[in-house]
């Protein structure tokens, strides 16, 4: 199970210069925990909504998202199905066409044996360092692509990250070529007006200061 420091901040900024790097340290976890979830105000990653069709864990897997944890996981274990049909048939298609908001009866989270086999699945034993790792697999275009970019510190990332969790890899590069791969600019840009990407920034400056 993974722990969190009680600190609000990074005690040591090292630059991060590859994915491999990135992944083999701390700074997922730290900003999974310390900026995605404003430690445990936002997720969890015992969480299980009906957002969007069904919601799940530390960093809001859903939709298309949902096949990330699918292929780490037993689905035989929890759901009775085989990895493909879960990724093919529960992934995408838990908000289908225009549906947006909890579901109501449309999706994955009003069918009893998701709902069910994702609790059980986020209270199990290795749950927390699955959705890591999912969460990483799910980041590293963007990983790589800030690299590129020299974007190196820990803040840098968190700024990338927490942006591309929000909007997806493909907006997160359209806001940062738009503003020069400039992390600062590129993090005012994302926030705007917009209550929620406030929390996130400031959840970005209180774990990542400047």
């Amino acid at each position: 199970m993974l722990t969190h420091a009680s600190s609000p901040t990074i005690a040591a900024e090292n630059e991060i210069s590859s994915f491999a790097e990135f992944e083999r340290s701390s700074l997922p976890e730290d900003i999974l925990w310390k900026v995605l979830a404003r430690n445990g105000k936002s997720k969890t990653y015992t969480q299980v909504l009906p957002l969007d069709g069904g919601t799940v864990g530390i960093a809001n897997f859903a939709r298309g998202g949902l096949a990330g944890l699918y292929r780490l996981m037993d689905t035989q274990e929890y759901f009775g199905r085989s990895e493909d049909d879960m990724v093919d048939n529960y992934s995408s298609n838990c908000r289908p066409g225009t549906r947006r908001g909890n579901d109501t009866g449309w999706g994955c989270y009003s069918q009893k044996w998701w709902r069910e086999g994702m609790i059980r699945f986020v209270n199990s034993p290795g749950s927390h360092d699955l959705q890591k790792r999912a969460w990483i697999n799910e980041m590293k275009p963007t990983v790589e692509l800030s690299l590129e970019h020299g974007w190196r510190s820990n803040r840098d990332l968190a700024i990338a990250t927490g942006i591309a969790n929000s909007l997806g890899s493909h907006t997160f590069r359209k806001i940062a070529a738009g503003h020069g791969w400039r992390p600062e600019k590129v993090l005012s840009a994302y926030v705007g007006n917009n209550e929620h990407r406030k929390r996130r920034r400031d959840a970005i400056n209180a774990a990542f200061p400047r």
